[in-house]
C-alpha cells in the first residue's frame, strides 16, 4: 500500500513500513525542505514579531520570520533573506542558537534557529500567500505572552526563550 500526494512545497506519502521491532505499520510522512527561523532583537530588550494569517489554522498567530532554505543556499543566507523579505530588516549579525527536527513523528523538516541582534531597517518583499503585520514587543512582554498562551508557535517560543536567556545573561 502506498499513497502519494504533492502540494505547493510538500510531498505526502502514506505507506506500509516495517519497524526495527519487526512490526508493520502505516507511516504518514511529509517531505519538507530544510528551513530557518530568525528573531530580530533590538537593544537586547525589544523583539519584532510577525502577526501572520495562517489559512491552514484560519487565524492570526505571532511568529518570527521564517521560511525554507532554497537549493544551494546556506542556512545563514536563508535567515537573512527571510528577515529582509518578511520583516523588512537587514541582519548585521546572526547568532545560531539551535537546530533540529520540527515534528519528527511525521515530517522531514529540519530547522535552523537564529537571533539577529540590532538589525538595520530595510524593506519588506512579501510573497502572494503571506499576509503579515509587523509588531514590536519588549522581550519581557513577549516571554509573558508565551507563558499566557498568547504565542503558540513553537519556533517562536524556542527563540524567545533563547533570547531571554541570552540577553538576561549579557545584562
Amino acid at each position: 500500500m502506498r499513497v502519494e500526494c504533492r502540494g505547493r512545497r510538500v510531498k505526502f506519502t502514506a505507506e506500509l513500513a516495517q519497524l526495527p521491532n519487526g512490526k508493520s505499520v502505516i507511516v504518514d510522512r511529509v517531505e519538507f525542505p530544510h528551513s530557518v527561523a530568525v528573531l530580530p532583537v533590538i537593544g537586547g530588550e525589544r523583539v519584532v514579531l510577525l502577526k501572520q494569517y495562517r489559512p491552514s489554522l484560519k487565524k492570526w498567530i505571532f511568529e518570527t520570520p521564517a521560511g525554507v532554505i532554497d537549493p544551494g543556499e546556506e542556512p545563514e543566507e536563508a535567515a537573512k533573506r527571510e528577515l529582509r523579505e518578511e520583516a523588512g530588516l537587514v541582519a548585521n549579525e546572526l547568532l545560531k542558537v539551535g537546530e533540529g527536527y520540527v515534528s519528527p513523528g511525521y515530517s522531514t523538516e529540519y530547522m535552523y534557529l537564529f537571533i539577529a541582534p540590532d538589525p538595520s531597517k530595510g524593506s519588506q518583499s512579501l510573497e502572494d500567500h503571506e499576509v503579515i503585520e509587523l509588531t514590536e514587543f519588549t522581550l519581557k512582554d513577549a516571554v509573558k505572552m508565551v507563558r499566557e498562551g498568547r504565542i503558540t508557535d513553537i519556533k517562536t517560543i524556542a527563540l524567545l526563550l533563547a533570547a531571554d536567556s541570552l540577553f538576561s545573561i549579557r545584562s
